[in-house]
């Protein structure tokens, strides 16, 4: 069983951007390809890095190997970029634990009181990284607050890595940064989870943890990068946006927020997906 990065170890970097409690079952002489950030020209590695990543998936993508991918959307980039890997390579959607399910109104009570004083909240679970486009959803986010005046919190729940440092250093003077919250670690996830009013996932990598399906299987709404491999996960349960664009994020937050009937049929739809 082989990562999808070129070292044994994965380098500080991507620290927690592995979420292990959805991985496959490991398959013998497979080797899993999460996905193709390495080809980003704007991702947040160094040329060295891109260059052994890209040396690794030539020397492992030959004719007959064997290679499993978690979305379409990543093997369309692999047929498209590295030709020569065609017949052995198949989709594998990821499992979610069962520990993920929807939670009643007093469970939900529980945790925003706990978290957020009591108020609803919009939910981003992955890592605190700049490839998760979080300084565009904190844009996104000033928006929705101004033209929306509600109360509603955003929470950034997930691991710093040393790229993400800088970001939280930036927030210090964020307008809204009484209504958002930053939690490094959390004793409950699926509560944490379960408890959102909608999961905003602004980054398109599945490195970068599958906090969509976990969404989805909680009976919470998702709003997620377009085109993306998220968007494969969630197809017609989701909502998409242009990650880069902080005007589309804020509309479909408000658009989410002011659409319960909306709301509810995209929590239907992921939750029969999911079964």
């Amino acid at each position: 069983m082989q990562h999808f990065h070129y070292k044994k170890t994965i380098p500080v970097e991507f620290e927690g951007m592995l979420d292990a409690s959805v991985l496959l079952p490991a398959e013998e002489n497979s080797f899993f390809v999460f996905d193709s950030y390495q080809d980003d020209p704007h991702a947040a590695l160094s040329f060295l890095e891109k260059w052994n990543e890209r040396k690794w998936f030539n020397r492992i993508l030959q004719p007959d190997a064997k290679v499993v991918v978690f979305s379409e959307h990543t093997a369309d980039h692999i047929r498209k970029n590295y030709p020569k890997q065609m017949g052995n390579l198949r989709v594998q959607h990821p499992k979610v634990d069962e520990a993920y399910h929807p939670i009643d109104d007093d469970a939900k009570d529980i945790v925003r009181y706990n978290l957020t004083n009591g108020e609803a909240y919009f939910l981003y679970r992955g890592p605190i990284h700049p490839a998760a486009s979080l300084t565009t959803l904190l844009k996104g986010f000033s928006i929705f607050k101004k033209k929306m005046g509600s109360n509603m919190k955003l929470v950034l729940c997930g691991p710093v890595s040393k790229k993400g440092l800088a970001f939280l250093s930036s927030i210090e003077t964020y307008k809204y940064r009484d209504d958002l919250i930053i939690r490094q670690h959390v004793a409950n996830e699926a509560e944490l989870i379960a408890a959102a009013y909608a999961l905003i996932h602004p980054c398109r990598w599945e490195r970068f943890g599958f906090s969509v399906l976990k969404a989805m299987k909680s009976g919470v709404a998702v709003l997620t990068a377009e085109h993306s491999a998220m968007s494969d996960f969630t197809s017609m349960a989701g909502m998409y946006f242009n990650e880069k664009d902080p005007n589309d994020i804020g509309e479909k937050m408000i658009r989410i927020y002011k659409d319960e009937q909306m709301r509810q049929e995209m929590i239907g739809t992921g939750l029969s997906k999911s079964l």
